[in-house]
């Protein structure tokens, strides 16, 4: 699904980045309108990351839960840092709320 997520958003690229609208990017709006044209995909990026915090971290055998907790951890730490490094969101309120 993630995959498939981010190639509809690539399918997107040069219209996007041409601001000339086709019937692609509108129908797609809903995943790319919040964001700075410049990343577009960020929409992916926070799939991804609950991707991995509720998927992907049940792969770690259950006998390792403190590498869950630690990868866990890791995502939840770096990613405010990685967003207020990026600032994808066209609107500062939705920033404040992300980070």
């Amino acid at each position: 699904s993630l995959v498939l997520y981010t190639l509809l958003l690539a399918a997107c690229y040069k219209p996007l980045q041409a601001k000339s609208p086709t019937a692609l990017t509108r129908a797609t709006a809903i995943l790319h309108q919040e964001y700075t044209t410049k990343l577009y995909w960020w929409d992916a990026v926070e799939q991804a990351r609950r991707l991995v915090l509720t998927g992907f971290v049940l792969l770690i055998p259950e006998e390792r839960a403190f590498v869950r907790l630690m990868v866990a951890t890791l995502v939840c730490t770096t990613y405010p840092l990685i967003l207020t490094v990026a600032r994808p969101y066209k609107r500062v309120e939705d920033h404040v709320l992300a980070v």
